[in-house]
């Protein structure tokens, strides 16, 4: 059997010595929580295991589990040998794993991990040897709204809540590094000023050189050098004066090799990565790309994938999802309640897609949920802040899991600390503090509204001159209101970030959409056709999300269907959109 999923699972930070260990593992579900106690880290997994297909979750039908009520506790196992040439420091590293992660190799437990969405990796060469090593991954998830889940609910959920996500769903693999390597980068350029700042952090603190080359279609642009310092982080500056600019008319992308020479012990760590050379600003209360106004044309993607769950079965099945969004006329997608893999940054980055980056939330506040979301959050935000594609930061959406900000403080600032570390990590992007109305902090006031009743407009207008208004009602959540008391959203950029919603192609009584669903495909296009009129008679608008990509479960508004057949001729859809702003 082929190797699922066999490309290089981390496209800004490539090197050529790695083993993926996707494939056929042994796997047990653990309804009374024994495997501790029994040994199956040392003794391995009990006789009559099943075979489990990773990187799938256990939901998944390409899992082979394909069990969408699965226990709480889940371990697998599964045996590899390390190449001959391979004489360094050898880390094993999970793309993503839902949700408290416990590492064992050869019986020794090498480390543990919380959270479902985040990357995380373990040096294990001090337990590995010649001939078969065995890994052995236990994995425990809950239904607990007190850890961030995004919109997996399991059976018993909202109507906008789909099943969950249980155990390894992205790329494990295998790394030979020297002592020190390289661990991310982050590259921050400005359009007047013509300067590239590239900062790339360490996995430990080194006195050595950091040198990188920045190339463009292979042919040498510029090299510069700097000392380590004894730091965990180095930063480079090139001074370019013609750069090719990065956008999604023109998503040109320059090459880069870095090199981290460790001084003391004379190893080496070399790996290759790219950037585009674009800057996103908030000026003047306008959002601008390299320094002219973007009107964002976006769409909310939930990121199923047929088969596969969370997971797509191949690469191509992500590239595919870029280009239709593409297609249809957006020029952005809003990964909703889900951090993609970053497969698909790389091919938002390769193919001219900007993507909003949104962490997946809880519902309960806690302090698990401070604790848990602050953690995967920065990881995230260090994971992917070095694809041009990403620009905006959401930590929040809809007020979930700080329902109370209005009236307790500590929820309040849970919100506005996250934007604040957010900036810490990255200024290069604006932050949405907490996406759909309860404005606290952030560069963007973001609003959903799906037009019952008063014309866009009118709402809109209302808004502005009474932020403090209500935005939403019902559902169990009260009223809403667009900015919290004190919150100040003058001058700041207005976007539609989730409008339409228009459902089509009933399956079953509890199919769900924003209103009516259209009995025919003309009835649909006008109700699409309507909604984009509205928007464009918003002249304050710099932005719209459209819900959503495709059905999901029992949502039905989708412009494609699951299998992403689209509902109306895919020119049909980029006329409509492409039309507005």
């Amino acid at each position: 059997m082929l190797t699922p999923r066999p490309e290089y699972p981390r496209p800004l930070l490539v090197r050529p010595d790695w083993k993926n260990l996707n494939g056929s593992w042994c796997f047990v579900e653990d309804a009374g929580d024994v495997g501790l106690i029994e040994g199956w880290f040392k003794a391995g997994l009990p006789k009559g295991a099943a075979t489990i297909q990773v990187p799938f979750p256990v939901e998944s039908e390409a899992s082979t589990i394909h069990n969408i009520q699965p226990a709480s506790v889940v371990w697998y196992q599964r045996d590899f040998d390390l190449p001959l040439a391979w004489d360094k420091r050898v880390c094993l590293r999970f793309g993503a794993c839902d949700h408290w992660t416990r590492v064992f190799v050869n019986g020794q437990e090498v480390g543990q991990h919380r959270g479902g969405y985040a990357p995380f990796a373990f040096d294990i060469d001090h337990v590995v040897g010649s001939g078969t090593n065995t890994i052995v991954v236990r994995v425990e998830d809950s239904l607990s709204w007190t850890q961030p889940r995004g919109k997996q609910a399991g059976t018993t959920r909202w109507p906008i809540d789909y099943d969950s996500v249980t155990g390894i769903w992205q790329t494990v693999w295998l790394e030979s590094l020297p002592p020190v390597s390289i661990e991310s980068t982050l590259s921050v350029f400005g359009v007047d000023s013509g300067e590239l700042v590239l900062t790339a952090l360490f996995s430990k603190q080194v006195e050595g050189e950091l040198t990188v080359e920045l190339l463009l279609a292979g042919v040498l642009v510029d090299r510069k050098q700097v000392n380590t310092g004894l730091r965990s982080e180095a930063r480079v500056s090139f001074q370019l004066d013609e750069p090719l600019l990065w956008s999604p008319d023109s998503p040109i992308l320059y090459d880069v090799k870095l090199t981290l020479l460790d001084i003391r012990t004379g190893s080496v760590d070399e790996a290759t990565s790219y950037i585009g050379l674009r800057e996103v600003e908030v000026r003047d209360g306008f959002l601008l790309l390299n320094g002219e106004k973007l009107f964002l044309r976006g769409i909310l993607d939930q990121g199923y994938f047929p088969g596969g769950w969370y997971t797509a079965l191949s690469d191509a099945d992500l590239r595919r999802d870029v280009e239709l969004t593409l297609q249809m006329g957006f020029n952005c997608a809003r990964k909703h309640q889900k951090a993609e893999d970053p497969r698909y940054l790389y091919w938002a980055d390769k193919l001219g897609l900007l993507v909003w980056a949104e962490m997946p939330s809880g519902k309960i506040f806690s302090t698990e949920l401070v604790q848990t979301l602050v953690s995967e959050w920065t990881d995230l935000v260090k994971r992917d802040r070095a694809h041009p594609c990403v620009i905006a930061w959401v930590p929040f959406n809809e007020s979930w899991g700080v329902w109370h900000q209005s009236s307790r403080p500590q929820q309040r600032a849970f919100v506005d600390g996250v934007v604040g570390i957010t900036r810490a990590m990255d200024a290069s992007r604006p932050v949405v503090g907490n996406d759909g109305w309860e404005f606290s902090s952030g560069d963007l006031w973001t609003l959903h509204l799906y037009f019952e009743g008063k014309s866009l407009n009118q709402r809109l207008n209302e808004l502005i001159k009474s932020p403090q208004s209500s935005v939403a009602e019902g559902n169990g959540m009260g009223s809403r209101v667009g900015a919290l008391p004190g919150a100040n959203v003058e001058g700041l950029p207005i976007l539609l970030t989730e409008c339409g919603g228009v459902g089509y192609g009933r399956f079953s009584e509890s199919d769900f959409s924003y209103g009516d669903l259209p009995e025919t495909e003309v009835l649909l296009q006008e109700a699409i056709q309507e909604i984009a009129k509205m928007i464009r008679a918003a002249p304050k608008l710099q932005g719209f999300v459209w819900t959503q990509l495709t059905d999901v479960q029992q949502e039905v508004n989708g412009l494609l269907y699951f299998d992403r057949t689209p509902k109306l001729p895919i020119e049909t859809l980029h006329e409509i959109i492409s039309s507005i702003g």
